[in-house]
């Protein structure tokens, strides 16, 4: 079984893009903060920002996966082991709650932002129940 993918982007309309992931293509919205919502696409994970919100941000345009709880870890002790240098390192937020995330970001060697997740619930990739 596969895990999970998330993309993050930015378009110049958010409502635009909101009707057609969630109207043409049929996609699941999730949580909408105004500037930026997250679609449920094909089973993965679209967090699409309002154009000047992501360039504010800094960290937009970036993939990872979605892992378990210890395939998060795991990985993060090997890349600390093999003295990797983290964008963001690894944090956890809600920490022992039905609502505990972990992320870390890293970029390749071509400067490519790579974002590493997990959720405790995995229903809250789009912070709704299903």
């Amino acid at each position: 079984m596969l895990n999970p993918f998330h993309f993050s982007f930015a378009v110049p309309d958010l409502d635009a893009a909101k009707a057609f992931y969630v109207d043409v293509l049929g996609c699941s919205l999730g949580r909408d903060h105004g500037t930026w919502v997250d679609v449920l696409f094909f089973g993965h994970q679209l967090t699409i920002h309002a154009g000047a919100d992501a360039i504010q941000s800094g960290r937009l345009d970036h993939f990872g996966p979605i892992l378990s709880k210890s395939d998060w870890q795991a990985l993060a002790d090997r890349l600390h082991a093999r003295d990797v240098e983290f964008e963001s390192p690894p944090e956890l937020t809600g920490a022992g709650t039905a609502a505990e995330t972990g992320k870390y970001l890293l970029r390749d060697p071509a400067g490519n932002l790579l974002e590493f997740k997990f959720y405790h619930d995995c229903s809250a990739v789009l912070g709704r129940k299903p």
